[in-house]
This record gives C-alpha cells, structure tokens and sequence, in this order.
C-alpha cells in the first residue's frame, strides 16, 4: 500500500478562513491630521525645534540654536511632506538635482511650473525623475544657498562617494531624526497626537497617505502612472500602499446611474385612439402604457386565471382604490403591457407593477380588490389601428 506523499505546502498551510484577511491594509494617516502636519511643516520655526545649545549659553541669551539649521530643516520637511520618498531616500538625495520647467494646460493653454526631482537607488529600482511641488524645489534652493561645501560620503547602495543634500557637519542628517524628533515636533505645534488607531505616526505613513491622495484626487493618477511615481518594480506593491477610498466607488455609482438608465429602457406606449376622440380627458379611460417586455408581460398558462387579466400585486402595493387597471394587448399581439391608472385630478399614474406578475389564483390576498373581468366575446377581438 503506498502512503501518500507529504507536502508541507498542503499539510502546512493556513485555513482559507486566515489567508482571505490576508491582503494590503495601508496605514494612511487622516485627512484632517495631514492637513493641519502639512501647515505645521510649512510654517516651522527655529522656536518649534529642540534647543542646541550649553547651558551657560542658554543663560546669555541670544539667538535659539538648534542643531541642524532651520533653513534644512524646512526642506527635509517639505520633503517628506510632498515626495512620497522613503526615509533612505530621502537622506541619500544628491545636491543640485531639482530640474525647473514650465509646462502649458493642453486645455487651457495656461502654464504652470514643474519641478523634478532626482530620486536615488532604492531597493526596487534604479534612479529616476518625478514631478513634485514647486514648494519642494523653493526650500531645497533655499538650503543650497546657505548649505557649506561637505566632504563625500560613500552611498550605502552603490558604494560610490559623491555629495549628499541633507549632510551637515560631515556627517549625514540621523536616520531616526525625523521619526523621533521632528514628527513629534510637528504634532505638537499641528496639536494632534503622536499616534492614532493604526498606530504611531511614522516616516513611512506619509507615503501611503500621499499615495492614496493621488488616487483618489478628482483628476486621479493611474496605476501605472503611480507605480512609476513610487518608484515601485511590481503593481501588487503600489496597491499596499495605495487604498481606494469609500467616497470613490459611492461618487462613481452615482454617476453610473443604474436604476434610472434601466428605467428609461422602459418604453412608454400612447394609445392614439382614446386621445383623439377625447375619452381620455376625462381620466376614466387609461392611455398610457409602459412596455415591460415579455418577461413581465401577464401570462395565462394557468387555467383559471382569466386571459389577459394580470394577478393582484403584493398587498402593500395595491390601492384600496380605485382599480388597479386593465390590460392591452399589444398592437402586434407579441408584447402586452401593464396599463397605468390616471387620477381625474392629477392625471397620474395611481398604480403600477413593482413586480413580474403571475397567474391570478384562487388562493391570491382578499386585500387587493380582484379586476373586473373581461366582456364575454365569441371570437378574438379585431386588433385596434396602429398608433
């Protein structure tokens, strides 16, 4: 008897149940608390920052040190507010790489600025160019004036020594500066917390909030447009970080305009004959008609349902009164169509199917008044002119 061959792949698994929870879960931040970040980061002073400085300098006063000079703490901000860049890339980016243009609204004709930015190395792909604020590149210009010459520096990714942006003093900007003491700086003059229900704010939250902001813009990025923005090698990784907002599938429901593009296929049939001898002004004579196809059309397999005559609705669309309304065969005697009772006063439909009809049986609700049966005729009836 041979045994089965063990799989670990089979045998190890998670239940269905586990792996279905499994998928992207991007941990934006709010839009209200990212609103008031972003105008802290735009509005940040020397005062809003740690204090550098001896005690015996404190006393004599003076102007308030920090310990990177507030000019590149300005950029570094707008950087991570407005680039999307991971933290590594942020600290690796080269000096002198913002690329100023003008481009024309191909609408319009208008123009507006571009700025590029020189993205470096990065773990899923080479270097490249992306489009970002013009406010990016004014407080990086503004850094650069007043930035002193640094020696080089070896790049940890391609082991190259070149200049880096936010290097000061020999040595490159902290890696955990901007998680452990600029973040915090700005909750605090922004006055929101540290953390929210996802967790603590982080460098690396910025850029899924970014990217889901660009997703769910009026004027969205693509997909494939946002991969390359990110810097992204696989569209499976642009979507861990990019979520669809639940505002977006409501708004383009709304405009799909389900229910009322399935009504307009309803058509609407005039019957010629009541209005032009004047019976219908009365509102004792139906006229209007609505074509529900053969699929609602009343049917009489049933032998004792009266043919032609439609089954009483659901009892919480019947009226009391008056009588639901009649049933016309159709001109071409292949479609028949549910006729709509017209009030004398308003001269609107008082009733109409909410639902495919089914032969009247001796079992159907007593509250729904059973329609008037038809004259008793010996052939057919004559079909009426053509509308």
């Amino acid at each position: 008897m041979a045994h089965p061959r063990f799989d670990p792949r089979q045998v190890l698994s998670l239940p269905l149940s586990v792996r279905a929870q499994i998928g992207p879960n991007p941990r934006i931040i709010d839009e209200a608390a990212w609103a008031k970040l972003m105008a802290a980061g735009l509005t940040l002073t020397a005062e809003d920052l740690e204090e550098y400085a001896t005690p015996a300098a404190r006393i004599t006063g003076g102007d308030r040190r920090t310990f990177y000079p507030v000019e590149m703490v300005r950029a570094l901000v707008a950087t991570w507010l407005f680039t999307g860049l991971r933290i590594d890339e942020i600290r690796r980016l080269e000096p002198d790489r913002i690329t100023l243009d003008q481009g024309h609204d191909q609408t319009t004709g208008q123009p507006y600025p571009i700025c590029l930015l020189h993205v470096p190395h990065n773990k899923t792909s080479g270097p490249f160019n992306k489009p970002v604020d013009p406010i990016v590149g004014q407080l990086i210009g503004a850094w650069q004036q007043l930035r002193l010459p640094q020696p080089r520096l070896a790049d940890r990714k391609t082991g190259q020594h070149r200049q880096f942006l936010f290097c000061y003093r020999g040595q490159l900007v902290g890696g955990s500066y901007l998680n452990d003491h600029l973040i915090p700086a700005l909750c605090h003059k922004a006055g929101i917390p540290e953390s929210d229900s996802r967790g603590a704010l982080t460098s690396h939250r910025a850029r899924a909030t970014i990217a889901t902001q660009l997703l769910n813009a009026p004027e969205p990025l693509s997909l494939p447009d946002l991969q390359q923005w990110l810097g992204h090698k696989h569209p499976a990784s642009t979507r861990h970080y990019a979520a669809i907002l639940q505002h977006k599938p409501t708004a383009a429901y709304h405009k799909a305009d389900h229910f009322a593009r399935n009504l307009r296929t309803i058509q609407v049939l005039i019957d010629r004959d009541t209005i032009l001898p004047g019976a219908a002004a009365g509102g004792g004579q139906p006229w209007t008609y609505y074509d529900l196809g053969e699929a609602g059309a009343p049917t009489t397999s049933s032998p004792s349902a009266p043919t032609g005559w439609p089954a009483p609705a659901a009892p919480s669309t019947c009226p009391s009164s008056p009588t639901p309304g009649s049933c016309w065969r159709s001109r071409t005697a292949s479609t028949r169509c549910w006729s709509s009772w017209n009030s004398p006063t308003t001269n609107a439909p008082r009733w109409k199917a909410t639902a495919t009809p089914s032969p009247r049986s001796p079992n159907a609700s007593p509250t729904c008044p059973p329609p008037p049966a038809p004259p008793p005729t010996s052939s057919a009836p004559s079909p009426p002119s053509s509308p």
